[in-house]
């Protein structure tokens, strides 16, 4: 038996690639652990036209099936995969794929349908100045790698993968390439931290926390909780955040506020462009950043996700144009 994670699978068109948004949990109902020995995925458009095919097996030393990890199904358990083929070069949209898990003694075969992506459109990038994608969506990108059949995510009650389309920015020395000055032991050292942050789209505020201490680093450099950390909520992870309402049930969420900068409390109406408050190092993170993520509700846990385009991207050194970016991108507002 299989299950598609998330429940409503996203064809996201990123300039030429298409990112099919959707990992699957696969379940062994037998008696005996089984290994996964084959993953294979052929992708069609609406008119039943194939678009690509692609796979994964044994073939090679070792052949790329290895790349999975451990691949055991075990008795009575379930196996969290990640998609293997995220980004894609086709020619027309994508509308289903055909998906084939061979384990031995059996196949398990599944049919994944697409939906639009029909997130609004953010007019501003939420730095108005050059910044750096630190995180993304990507196969690599921590925000999607949360398998739900995880003990950590079901103690955490988690629903869907919230943050699976969220974008962390900071900012990179445009000479060297690092994040910090000196030896990086100060926040200050940090480049972007208290850097400005401004709202991307217009909207109301439906919860705001300022009231966080910055985390700080050890004499070793590793990220120090404050010291009453834990008594800061189930939601303590965000540090200082705020969530908009966009309209139609959307919401955006944004964290990691430097304690004591923002300038919104609930109930404000916000304008696109609106200077909101400071990047910051609070809550659960070990470096200055601000985190972004869309969803379809206002709660963290609960919500679904939804993928982020913006209206203009000025990605430095490359383009102008509009749509979404991901790990590693340097952008900047366009002019």
């Amino acid at each position: 038996m299989s299950q598609i994670r998330p429940e409503t699978p996203y064809a996201e068109v990123r300039g030429d690639l298409t990112r099919l948004n959707f990992d699957f949990e696969l379940e062994n109902t037998g008696p005996e652990d089984v290994e996964i020995t084959f993953v294979g995925m052929r992708v069609f458009d609406a008119t039943g036209q194939i678009l690509q095919r692609r796979y994964m097996g044994g073939n090679g030393l070792p052949g790329p099936i290895a790349m999975l990890g451990d691949r055991t199904i075990p008795a009575q358990g379930s196996k969290y995969i990640f998609n293997p083929f995220p980004d894609l070069a086709l020619s027309a949209p994508a509308d289903h794929a055909d998906i084939v898990v061979a384990y031995t003694g059996g196949l398990i075969e599944f049919t994944v349908q697409f939906h639009p992506v029909n997130s609004p459109i953010l007019p501003y990038l939420p730095i108005a100045s050059q910044s750096y994608v630190y995180s993304g969506s990507d196969l690599f990108a921590h925000h999607r790698r949360v398998a739900l059949n995880s003990e950590p995510a079901r103690a955490f009650g988690m629903e869907h993968i919230t943050q699976r389309f969220a974008l962390d920015f900071t900012r990179l020395d445009l000479a060297t390439g690092g994040l910090y000055v000196e030896d990086g032991a100060e926040q200050a050292d940090w480049l972007g931290f208290g850097i400005e942050v401004i709202a991307p789209i217009d909207g109301t505020v439906v919860f705001s926390r300022s009231d966080m201490p910055d985390n700080h680093f050890d004499e070793a450099g590793q990220r120090v909780f404050v010291d009453d950390f834990q008594t800061y909520g189930e939601d303590r992870g965000l540090g200082n955040y705020l969530i908009l309402d966009i309209g139609n049930g959307i919401h955006l969420l944004m964290s990691h506020f430097r304690q004591g900068t923002l300038t919104v409390n609930v109930g404000d109406t916000v304008k696109a462009g609106q200077l909101l408050g400071q990047i910051g190092m609070t809550g659960d993170t070990a470096y200055p950043h601000l985190h972004m993520q869309l969803q379809d509700g206002p709660d963290f846990l609960t919500s679904r996700p939804l993928p982020m385009v913006f209206a203009c991207v000025d990605f430095v050194g490359r383009e102008q144009k509009a749509g979404a970016i991901d790990t590693g991108d340097l952008v900047a507002p366009c002019e």
